[in-house]
């Protein structure tokens, strides 16, 4: 039996730089199940779109937040689409947490039509967190009222578990990556000629880093810790890739960014640095992967980061903060290291002890994409999302 998968993102996740909307377009382009079909709601045209068509784009500006009044806004056209669309859809599948989406439980429920919200990050869009907000219980007496949870982490899982929702209700499936396109360097003359390509250091070690240049990721302790590191070894190279203004992405700080391109510059390390910012092609992102040796990856808080995947994939070696999300993907000296969250001294001890022992690194490299091809493959991710959503059909009774 057929099944339409309606999907429901922010009202500007056309303009915003996302994960969430980064890596869905990849499960979108590579779906093959013909019994399920995947459709995404433009609340504001009213209107369904292909899935595949509705994040075929690319970002070319920034947009502010949305206000208050343009939130309400949405939730009238939200309810209003649901409404007059319906019966072109079997399932929603939720990927925001804002008020509109949280009477999505209940008017859900009423209409006998199942509903899930894919729970991302740890601290943020769990119950345990959710409770601190105003207004903190209702929200999760709301998000109790959904027919399912999906988690990309077995401790994001836990914490809807520890809050009051049903066993059943909570589905635990980590993300898939792409392993077609993120792959290791077949020889070192591969990776010297990705480094040329680039102008990037042909004999340098080079730590890459690749998300957002925010307090979150932990980009000042990567700073901080490449500055220590650099006067034992001069030989390191940073490549920090990922959005570093608000017209890429409007949470970015500039501030924050320019005042540790000031600390880089004070250090003499400006030659030794490159911040690319939002890069766009998802093919130059994959060598550049492949051009690096480190994938240093300092974030104070996460789900379960698909550039953490995506590094592993492209055969670097994960060095990375000892974050609960994080442990049932890295086990530190298996398939990559882990340091203390903040802890700038131990993470540059790290990166000059991994410089010094190819040996290891290759031994790490190798187990950390043995991991995500056996755990994180496509195909097993959409036979398990695959038989939750007819799950969640059965239950609510449709």
């Amino acid at each position: 039996m057929s099944l339409r998968v309606l999907h429901i993102f922010a009202p500007n996740y056309r303009l915003r730089f996302s994960g969430p909307v980064i890596q869905w377009r990849y499960y979108f382009n590579q779906w093959s199940d013909p019994g399920i079909s995947h459709f995404v709601l433009d609340a504001a045209a009213r209107n369904i779109l292909p899935a595949k068509d509705a994040l075929d784009f690319e970002l070319t500006s920034g947009n502010p937040l949305l206000n208050r009044t343009e939130r309400v806004h949405w939730i009238k056209n939200l309810f209003i689409s649901l409404w007059r669309l319906r019966g072109s859809y079997d399932l929603l599948h939720v990927h925001v947490l804002w008020w509109g989406s949280l009477l999505l439980g209940p008017w859900a429920k009423l209409h006998r039509l199942p509903v899930l919200y894919e729970s991302v990050l740890l601290g943020s869009d769990t119950p345990a967190d959710i409770r601190t907000e105003k207004f903190g219980a209702l929200k999760v007496k709301l998000l109790r009222q959904y027919t399912g949870i999906l988690a990309i982490s077995d401790f994001l899982a836990e914490d809807f578990l520890a809050n009051g929702f049903r066993a059943e209700q909570v589905h635990l499936l980590p993300n898939s990556v792409d392993t077609d396109l993120f792959h290791p360097v077949q020889t070192n003359a591969e990776k010297l000629k990705i480094r040329e390509k680039y102008q990037l250091p042909p004999g340098s070690t080079i730590l890459l880093f690749v998300g957002s240049l925010i307090h979150r990721k932990g980009f000042d302790t990567l700073v901080q810790a490449f500055i220590d590191a650099c006067q034992e070894n001069p030989d390191l190279f940073l490549l920090a890739v990922g959005p570093s203004r608000t017209s890429e992405n409007p949470s970015i700080d500039e501030g924050f960014v320019q005042r540790f391109a000031q600390e880089i510059a004070a250090n003499q390390l400006s030659r030794k640095v490159r911040i690319t910012g939002l890069i766009q092609d998802r093919q130059t992102l994959a060598e550049l992967y492949r051009s690096a040796d480190l994938f240093v990856f300092p974030s104070r808080n996460e789900g379960l980061p698909g550039v953490l995947l995506e590094a592993m994939a492209s055969g670097l070696v994960p060095v990375v903060t000892d974050l609960p999300v994080l442990r049932s993907v890295i086990s530190s000296g298996v398939n990559g290291m882990k340091v203390p969250v903040g802890d700038g001294p131990a993470l540059s001890r790290l990166i000059l002890l991994l410089g010094k022992d190819p040996i290891k690194q290759a031994m790490l490299a190798q187990n950390s994409g043995k991991t995500v091809r056996e755990k994180h493959s496509f195909a097993a991710w959409q036979k398990s999302i695959s038989e939750y959503y007819y799950a969640l059909r059965q239950r609510s009774g449709r």
